[in-house]
């Protein structure tokens, strides 16, 4: 999530979210797949090839990655479920999506179906900054155990 939000306070969120993103990647091995997407209302897409398809952890494709990330900026509001079923497309084993997105921004429950109905064996895992405890957006969780995956609220302090 590249929302406005995660820009505040002082880039805080975003800034957290980029630098766990990047310190995943460095920890990858060559034999290792990866894709990146960013979002707020459209899709901001890391593409080192053509065809939108998980790239290999290369060092090369590791370094433009880095430089994708680091080109990131806050702006716009919040829309989750293209981006997600863009990653699902990908039929990756797990997708890691950090967001401040509150219930507002929630899925839709049209949304959570067609989602639901794509997730194949991948698994969500969602981590939500905000604090607080408790579910900030119901569907984003339901998501994540309906894949087997995880959800979480977590201070952007972390």
């Amino acid at each position: 999530d590249r929302s406005a939000s995660m820009g505040e306070p002082a880039g805080q969120p975003l800034e957290l979210a980029k630098a766990e993103l990047l310190r995943s990647l460095d920890q990858l091995g060559e034999v290792q797949q990866f894709y990146v997407i960013f979002y707020n209302e459209r899709m901001h897409l890391f593409s080192p090839s053509a065809g939108g398809r998980l790239v290999f952890a290369t060092e090369d494709t590791k370094r433009a990655a880095r430089r994708f990330v680091e080109s990131v900026r806050a702006a716009g509001g919040t829309r989750h479920a293209d981006p997600l079923a863009a990653a699902l497309r990908l039929a990756p084993d797990a997708i890691f999506m950090l967001t401040d997105g509150d219930g507002p921004d929630d899925l839709t429950e049209a949304e959570y179906a067609r989602l639901v109905e794509s997730l194949g064996r991948t698994r969500c895992l969602i981590v939500q900054f905000g604090g607080g405890d408790g579910v900030r957006s119901p569907r984003l969780a339901r998501l994540a155990a309906q894949s087997g995956g995880e959800y979480k609220v977590v201070e952007a302090a972390e």
